[in-house]
Parts: C-alpha cells; sequence; structure tokens
C-alpha cells in the first residue's frame, strides 16, 4: 500500500515520531491487541460496569454488590469472574467473607464512571 499524504492540521507532531511510517512501526502487536480487547469488551455489558462503578467507592462483599445492583447473585458471580480474570477486580478472604477491590487497571478503566 502507498504511503498517503498528511494534509496540513492533521499529524500534528508526526514527523517527531518519524513520519507515518515511524508511527507505523510503533503498531502493537496480535498480544497487545488480544489484551485490549478482553478488557474492552469487559465494559460492552451493564453489570459489569455497574460493579466498576461501586467499586471505585470500597472494597464489597457479593452481598453488597447484588443489593447495591439488584444482580442475581449467579449473574453476579459470573461478572465478578470476567472482571477478576481479566485482572480488573481482585478478592480476598477475610474470615468467612469474599471481599472484592478494583485493581489499578480497572480504575483507569472506570475513572470517568465516578
Amino acid at each position: 500500500m502507498e504511503e498517503p499524504e498528511v494534509p496540513d492540521g492533521a499529524g500534528e507532531g508526526i514527523d517527531d515520531l518519524g513520519g507515518i511510517e515511524g508511527l507505523k512501526g510503533l503498531r502493537p502487536d496480535v498480544a497487545v491487541i488480544s489484551r485490549l480487547e478482553k478488557v474492552y469488551s469487559l465494559l460492552s455489558a451493564r453489570g459489569r460496569i455497574e460493579i466498576l462503578y461501586y467499586l471505585n467507592f470500597t472494597d464489597m462483599t457479593p452481598g453488597m454488590l447484588s443489593y447495591l445492583t439488584d444482580m442475581a447473585p449467579n449473574l453476579l458471580s459470573f461478572h465478578l469472574r470476567k472482571l477478576g480474570s481479566a485482572g480488573v477486580i481482585v478478592s480476598r478472604k477475610e474470615g468467612r467473607f469474599i471481599i472484592y477491590s478494583i485493581t489499578e487497571m480497572g480504575k483507569s478503566l472506570s475513572g470517568p464512571l465516578r
């Protein structure tokens, strides 16, 4: 494919990157794109967005999250597993309770929610 023309007003600062070819060299590898795709797909479900929203305020138990989101425990568990496997939330056991916390990555994804 032929290199495209860069008109005035587009590509500001592109010369600092080595032009359009230099920018093309910064293309992320397939693993990075796959990871981003997985993380961003998390935000396609209203329930997961709600969970992240509440966890931005404080750590919570599944019972607390279920109450706040009006989500059935089995659906909540499904969403918590998805968020946990993506590294957006973590859990810890305290006595007879499991407590969920949002990670830094989770905060960065849900920052504008709060």
